[in-house]
């Protein structure tokens, strides 16, 4: 994985954000951020980070570039354990979960959603080293989602029809940020 030439930092979302008039053209995306994002927030039951237009950005951008949300999750651990080419134990396994990230349709094809999935894999292996993590998954709404995490080392753990379920390993994401 490399880093995109300009870096953004997403900051954990703020009440006016979900008024912003984010939208990424994917209902279930646009209406999670508008009525859920901050309330799970301020509930603990995810974090959501945004990426706010820069000041150097063009003005025809929205405020709200992007969006992603953390959670910690359990995995089965027969799937990951594939993935993994290791034994693990037959109870589920640790993982971070990125239940939701999106482009604003008005900010798409610009590698944002590149930036943000580094944020996020950025934030995990940070978090890793304080709470156990075996890796990273993600529920992928469609094709193009899987395709996109695809690019990214994650692997499908499941054929069902969407989502489906990828994962990928902690080990992968802490050699994507270790020092040349």
């Amino acid at each position: 994985m490399t880093e995109p030439e300009s870096i953004y930092f997403a900051t954990q979302i703020e009440p006016e954000d979900a008024a912003s008039g984010f939208t990424c053209g994917k209902h279930p995306l646009d209406d999670y951020f508008k009525r859920h994002a901050v309330p799970n927030d301020r509930a603990g039951i995810s974090r959501a980070y945004v990426l706010r237009r820069r000041e150097h950005d063009p003005p025809e951008l929205p405020t709200v570039l992007g969006f992603y949300t953390l959670s910690m999750a359990l995995a089965e651990s027969a799937p990951i354990a594939k993935v993994l080419a290791a034994r693990l134990p037959k109870y589920p396994m640790p993982v971070a979960l990125i239940g939701r990230l999106a482009i604003d349709a008005r900010a798409q094809g610009r590698r944002l959603g590149e930036t943000l999935l580094l944020d996020a894999l950025r934030r995990i292996v940070d978090a890793a080293g304080i709470v156990g993590c075996t890796g990273i998954i993600v529920d992928a709404k469609d094709e193009a989602a899987e395709r996109f995490y695809a690019k990214y080392d994650f692997v499908t753990v499941s054929e069902e029809p969407w989502p489906r379920r990828m994962f990928l390993p902690l080990a992968t994401a802490k050699a994507a940020f270790a020092d040349p």
